[in-house]
């Protein structure tokens, strides 16, 4: 993909205009890549869908994601992947373990998460105390692997992470610790 993402919106404006105006080329391109079987009338995100079909992607949100992604570095996927993660946005986490399927290497909350349990289990090996200590100066770790919502998405997954709040709990994590109290300050 060589075009930018404000490029692509200008080409779907265009190509509205264009429909608009009876265009018999924009037209085709509507027919090639239907966006709505019920006939109704187009908005934005229908051309949007054209543009995105048209560059091979099943999806605006999908070419987006794609687009966002190039040029990231690894602690900015990571970043991202936490907060897909946080917010149950399962196509981009997906995406991005695709992408780079140890991306979550070396990163305790992440692979808690994940539900990768024999990560897990071999970071609390070599470091203990990390059952007990704030991730990113935020949540204590069974806080974390609570506030996944990777299990939505991964029920297959609930004997990994059963036995990831286990390992935690073998390492004296406490129970009743809580996250801070959000502030209304920016996250």
């Amino acid at each position: 993909m060589t075009k930018s993402l404000q490029q692509l919106r200008r080409d779907a404006k265009a190509l509205r205009k264009a429909h608009d105006a009876g265009d018999l080329r924009a037209r085709q391109r509507i027919a090639n890549y239907p966006p709505r079987p019920d006939g109704t009338a187009l908005k934005y995100a229908d051309y949007l869908h054209v543009i995105a079909r048209e560059n091979s992607f099943a999806s605006w949100p999908a070419l987006k994601l794609a687009a966002d992604l190039v040029g990231m570095d690894i602690a900015a996927k990571r970043q991202r992947l936490k907060v897909a993660l946080y917010h149950g946005q399962f196509s981009v986490a997906d995406q991005l373990l695709a992408d780079a399927q140890d991306l979550a290497k070396g990163d305790f909350g992440l692979s808690m998460s994940l539900y990768r349990s024999s990560d897990v289990r071999d970071a609390l090996a070599a470091a203990p105390e990390q059952a007990t200590q704030l991730i990113g100066h935020q949540a204590p770790p069974l806080t974390i692997l609570a506030r996944s919502k990777r299990i939505n998405h991964r029920p297959d997954l609930t004997d990994a992470m059963l036995d990831i709040a286990r390992a935690l709990l073998t390492h004296e994590a406490d129970v009743n610790l809580g996250a801070p109290a959000y502030d209304g300050g920016d996250c």
